[in-house]
């Protein structure tokens, strides 16, 4: 008869690997590293998760709770002031990326580190990439601006600036820099 399976065990392996594949990228960590490091046997692995597909899947919905948790609670009371939002929007990626921990957007360096899309991680990670460009599109459609097609994509270009430019130079100057230039963008709207 099979062991029922333990949901405190299945946080503790998620968290386990949440920590090994954001570190060190998901083809660097293999399934007996997170074994060992969880402190389960292979069997309890298995049980919660019957491949590395499934358990990247679970860390990748992993983290987008932990990022819209973070993102929702960085737009609160913003609903009905757009500019606010976008500018909060921006302050919050650029947080992210002047955190000494950071070491990327997980969806973007798991979407690069594979560079496969028929599987179910990179289509959540796909999602969860798009749904950031919805928020930015939404506030700046709220705007009520004449070109909000321009707009919205130049201020996504300053975020996919503030996640490609965050392992060099000096990451806390480019999220200054960045909170400054969509501010000037939404001024200049």
């Amino acid at each position: 008869m099979p062991r029922p399976a333990d949901a405190a065990l299945r946080d503790r392996i998620v968290g386990t690997a949440a920590a090994l594949f954001y570190e060190r990228g998901v083809r660097a960590v293999g399934l007996a590293e997170i074994v060992a490091a969880a402190g389960c046997g292979k069997n309890a692995l298995y049980r919660h998760f019957p491949s590395k597909e499934a358990l990247v899947l679970a860390y990748l919905r992993e983290m987008a709770t932990r990022l819209d948790a973070t993102m929702d609670g960085a737009l609160a009371g913003l609903d009905r002031v757009p500019s606010a939002a976008l500018v909060a929007l921006t302050r919050q990626v650029a947080d992210w990326v002047a955190d000494p921990g950071y070491r990327g957007c997980p969806f973007r360096s798991y979407l690069r580190e594979v560079r496969e899309d028929d599987h179910a991680p990179a289509r959540l990670a796909e999602v969860e990439v798009q749904r950031l460009r919805a928020r930015v599109d939404t506030l700046v459609a709220d705007l009520g601006t004449s070109e909000p097609d321009v707009l919205a994509e130049r201020i996504w270009l300053v975020l996919e600036g503030l996640y490609a430019s965050a392992p060099y130079g000096d990451p806390q100057q480019s999220a200054t820099t960045a909170v400054g230039l969509v501010q000037d963008l939404l001024a200049a709207a």
